[in-house]
């Protein structure tokens, strides 16, 4: 990992991603940069030489709060590999899920809720959907109810099942079992 002024580094042509760089600056301001951006040497690619495979709105970020370097870690990869890590890196982070009541434990056990990329409305949402009781009634769809709206998902396995309605009771939505 080196310092690497930011005027060197070129941004992945058409990297897909759309980053909170609001959000990242915020975590970047108050906590400092603790983990590198990743960028490629070029050596395998010339046309990739400091072109950054991971960390595009990390640089964002650091340039709107007026930094000049940042830490970069230095890979060489081909395109093919240069590509498949912009690819994995997002779609690693898509695919990440919280354990609900430990994330609650880590967001109380601060004074307060700056850097983490949480808010106390959020917070609240996810002490509301710890204090939901897990619906275990069979209710067919057509016998609904409620004012809302259905919506049948269907999973692959039981811990996709498990991660998707840990999801949605997250985000404060009703969940019942069918």
């Amino acid at each position: 990992m080196t310092q690497t002024p930011i005027s060197q580094l070129k941004f992945y042509p058409g990297n897909a991603r759309r980053g909170d760089i609001d959000l990242i600056a915020e975590s970047l301001e108050r906590l400092g940069q603790y983990k590198p951006v990743v960028a490629c040497v070029g050596e395998k690619a010339p046309e990739l030489k400091n072109v950054l495979l991971a960390g595009n709105h990390t640089v964002m970020a650091a340039q709107r709060l007026g930094w000049s370097e940042i830490d970069v870690h230095w890979v060489d990869a081909d395109a093919d590999t240069a590509k498949r890590i912009v690819i994995a890196d997002n779609k690693a982070s898509d695919e990440a899920t919280y354990e609900v009541e430990e994330l609650v434990n880590l967001l109380t056990e601060l004074p307060d809720l700056a850097g983490t990329g949480f808010d106390r409305d959020e917070l609240d949402e996810l002490l509301e959907a710890l204090d939901t009781p897990e619906v275990e009634e069979e209710t067919p769809p057509e016998e609904t109810t409620s004012d809302g709206y259905d919506l049948l998902v269907e999973c692959a396995d039981a811990e996709e099942r498990a991660r998707v309605k840990k999801q949605l009771l997250a985000q404060g939505v009703v969940v019942s079992n069918v």
